[in-house]
């Protein structure tokens, strides 16, 4: 048994694609690119697939990992080619070797949202938009497990921002916590400036372009 990392980018209409269908796409592809795969036991075998960190529905991702196994070695690069060959548009392998670190190493993860402002110049979103990211406490309602809902600050979790004025949007960065222990969802942080301004705040794009582990190294 081999255990290997693809990593994928997922764009365009594709992003909005839900993960479970995005794993029924990519059981199907790799059937259907007869790579030697390893298969689980018992009354269902299926190929062993999983997704370190499942990309929400509607965000664009630049590289996002999916570990499977293998029961024998085979060429990485015409693995690629071959998946590539069954994939949707929008959604394309980029590369793929044996995985350096564990799930559960995953602790941050980088986003970047093309933001727009309700009746107010690129200017002065980005002005808003800094001034409000800049205060002590951010509040939003997050979903509990349960159905309810309860208040929290975002403001301790976020790791890192940047706000950047571009023709007609305003380009925010975000370093959020990801993985199994916190997870912090980007649009509880735009729900947190809406509450902070009082102005409604459009994120039509909205990008996770990098996974960390706890000391920001990409996710290998």
């Amino acid at each position: 048994m081999i255990p290997i990392r693809f990593f994928f980018e997922k764009k365009g209409a594709a992003r909005f694609i839900s993960h479970l269908d995005v794993n029924r796409c990519m059981a199907r592809a790799v059937r259907r690119a007869h790579l030697p795969l390893w298969y689980t036991e018992g009354f269902n075998p299926h190929p062993y697939l999983t997704f370190p960190l499942p990309l929400s529905l509607g965000v664009i991702g630049l590289r996002e990992p999916m570990d499977l196994r293998l029961v024998e070695e085979m060429d990485l690069e015409e693995a690629v080619k071959r998946l590539n060959e069954h994939m949707p548009e929008d959604v394309k392998f980029l590369s793929a070797a044996p995985p350096i670190m564990k799930a559960k190493d995953i602790a941050w993860a980088s986003y970047e949202l093309h933001t727009q402002w309700q009746n107010h110049m690129v200017h002065e979103t980005a002005e808003l938009l800094s001034d409000a990211l800049s205060r002590p406490t951010l509040c939003a309602l997050k979903r509990t497990k349960k159905g309810g809902q309860k208040e929290v600050d975002v403001k301790p979790h976020i790791r890192s921002f940047s706000v950047e004025e571009a023709d007609d949007f305003v380009r925010l960065r975000l370093t959020l916590p990801a993985g199994t222990s916190v997870n912090v969802n980007p649009t509880l942080v735009l729900q947190a400036v809406e509450n902070a301004t009082g102005v409604l705040v459009d994120a039509p794009i909205l990008i996770r372009d990098g996974i960390f582990n706890a000391d920001l190294t990409s996710f290998l």
